[in-house]
């Protein structure tokens, strides 16, 4: 091969090789661009699955004080901490007393620490079998007792499942504030037996509708 054509394959070779600068900077922009189409999706992809697990979190914790007050032959509550469901939540039983009654389930306080530790009458038998922390940031969680004895921040189940004070009790668990929706929100529905029932929309929850 003579020096020319040498130079020219090496010239060639060179010129085919890589990216430029240019196709380089297209390259970047068509990346950006369809990761500022894509954020959306999985902004709101992220938030449904939050809602989701939060609902299931709910449903496991009252699924669990329905069959403790069953299985104890008393009552047992489902109480939002301090006040605000959205801080979390404790399950509760009631404290037997020296007569041989049992008083209605009240919060021993409103931390994991302050759950464990309370006892029944017998020091050794728990009384708070679970505790549940706060929400992710910015969700929040509604609730809304229905019936002259109902209570919006505990609900109660008496020693055959169902409800006690209350003839009904409607959760909205909702998507951060700035991302209101009441379609992308769930309903968590108690009926006066005690059956849980859950919804893809707060439209219709005594609660609230999260808009």
């Amino acid at each position: 091969m003579s020096k020319s054509n040498i130079r020219a394959a090496w010239r060639s070779r060179r010129e085919t090789a890589g990216f430029t600068i240019f196709e380089l900077m297209i390259a970047v922009a068509i990346v950006a661009i369809l990761a500022a189409m894509a954020f959306p999706s999985y902004r709101e992809f992220t938030q449904r699955m939050n809602v989701s697990n939060n609902t299931n979190q709910l449903v496991g914790a009252l699924n669990t004080a329905r069959s403790e007050a069953v299985k104890r032959g008393r009552q047992v509550a489902v109480i939002a901490n301090g006040g605000d469901w959205s801080t979390g939540w404790e399950i509760v039983a009631g404290k037997a007393t020296a007569l041989g009654t049992v008083t209605p389930p009240v919060s021993p306080g409103a931390t994991s620490a302050a759950c464990m530790a309370y006892m029944d009458l017998d020091g050794v038998t728990p009384l708070c079998p679970r505790f549940d922390g706060p929400l992710p940031d910015r969700y929040t969680l509604l609730a809304k007792g229905a019936g002259a004895g109902a209570s919006d921040t505990q609900i109660v189940f008496g020693g055959t499942g169902a409800l006690v004070g209350a003839t009904s009790y409607d959760f909205s668990v909702c998507l951060p504030s700035q991302n209101a929706d009441s379609a992308q929100s769930r309903m968590v529905r108690v009926d006066q037996s005690g059956i849980i029932t859950t919804y893809r929309d707060t439209a219709s929850s005594l609660a609230g509708t999260c808009g």
